[in-house]
């Protein structure tokens, strides 16, 4: 069976995190049956001195992550219930950071986007969907820079680390 665009994203996101030195990355393999009940809350576990990470990885086309479903069992458009809720509780542990690392295939973006950010945009303004420009207007927004093979990137997550480092010793998590 051929691997999807977004299973092969997952990939080359565990490869550039694992060029980074000191991080270990845990993979937590889709269970796309959903045997006896069981799902992920995210893709990688990943740890890397003091800090820890919950990462889910998000490919989409055209210019909007939805973020708003229109029944309950997905409420949270292309996050699924028990990623949104899970992260989202994963988030309020302190030296945690939780949230999802969308690439707009069709606009060469790719993006972390804190969970809380996301719950704050639902809640307090109703956004139903991000769009891949957001990064120039939400400081929260990381974008994640890498250098464009023949259809995905080569990232450097180091810089990845160092951002969100950076902003934990200005007041973040």
């Amino acid at each position: 069976m051929a691997e999807n665009r977004g299973k092969k994203f997952e990939n080359v996101i565990r490869k550039a995190f694992e060029k980074v030195e000191g991080v270990s990355i845990d993979r937590l393999h889709d269970q796309t049956t959903g045997f006896a009940g069981s799902t992920n809350i995210c893709d990688y576990i990943i740890y890397k001195k003091p800090f820890e990470y919950y990462v889910e990885c998000k490919s989409v086309h055209g210019n909007t992550l939805s973020i708003h479903g229109t029944d309950e069992k997905h409420k949270y458009g292309n996050i699924t219930n028990t990623q949104w809720e899970g992260l989202l509780e994963k988030s309020k542990i302190k030296g945690v950071f939780a949230g999802i690392l969308c690439w707009w295939v069709d606009k060469d973006v790719t993006l972390f986007i804190p969970i809380q950010t996301l719950y704050i945009w639902r809640t307090q303004t109703e956004v139903k969907s991000v769009r891949y420009d957001i990064y120039q207007k939400d400081l929260d927004v990381l974008k994640i820079d890498g250098k464009k093979k023949r259809v995905f990137f080569d990232y450097d997550m180091g810089s990845f680390f160092h951002a969100i480092e950076k902003e934990a010793r200005h007041g973040g998590n």
